[in-house]
Parts: C-alpha cells; sequence; structure tokens
C-alpha cells in the first residue's frame, strides 16, 4: 500500500503546482510552445483541480482502490492523448518535446500507480 499511496501523493503534489504554474505563465509560454494562452490556461486550472483531488485521496487512511485504479488509467489516457497532439498539432519543435517529454512522464506515474493496485 506505500507504493499505492506514494506514487498517488506524488502524481498530487507535481501536478496541483505544475497547474499554477501553467496557468500563471501561460502568456510567456503560448509562443516558444505554439499552444494558444486560452488552452493552456485550461490546463493549468484542470492540473490544479485534477492535483487537489489526487492529493486529497492520496492524503486518505485507507486508499480506495478503484479511485487509485482510476487515476491511473487517466493519466495513461492523457499521456496518449499528449503524445498525438504532440504529433499531429503541428507545434515547433519545442513544444513537441515538452509535450511529448510530459507524456513518457505521466505514463510513468500511470504506469506506476497501476502496477501498484495490482500489488
Amino acid at each position: 500500500m506505500t507504493l499505492l499511496r506514494e506514487s498517488i501523493k506524488f502524481d498530487g503534489f507535481a501536478t496541483l503546482p505544475s497547474g499554477v504554474l501553467v496557468a500563471a505563465l501561460a502568456g510567456v509560454l503560448a509562443d516558444p510552445l505554439g499552444i494558444p494562452v486560452g488552452v493552456l490556461v485550461g490546463a493549468g486550472v484542470f492540473f490544479i483541480a485534477w492535483g487537489a483531488g489526487v492529493l486529497y485521496l492520496g492524503t486518505r487512511t485507507v486508499i480506495d482502490r478503484r479511485a487509485a485504479a482510476a487515476v491511473g488509467i487517466v493519466n495513461v489516457v492523457c499521456a496518449v492523448d499528449g503524445v498525438a497532439v504532440a504529433l499531429v498539432a503541428g507545434l515547433p519543435a519545442l513544444g513537441t518535446v515538452v509535450l511529448l517529454a510530459l507524456s513518457v512522464l505521466v505514463a510513468g506515474i500511470g504506469g506506476l500507480q497501476l502496477f501498484a493496485v495490482r500489488r
């Protein structure tokens, strides 16, 4: 259960502040990444809410395994979506590299969460 708890908490602790940074810096990041400001702000707000929910799940006395599995599945699906967007959206090189790198990280944490649920 420790691996599950720690992977869920890590996800929340990484996602929530990342959302704050993406939303706050959307105007600065938009041009180099090739992603519109509105999309970055929306993603940042989503990451704040998602990260808070995931963090809440990770701090419960008993972690609901179905909820933890759902978090892992959402992470893997988001990673696949990120790769698809990176490959078809016509982003500049920096935007493509950043999106692919983030997708790999999100897939890794999602895979770890799914592995930990089944332990």
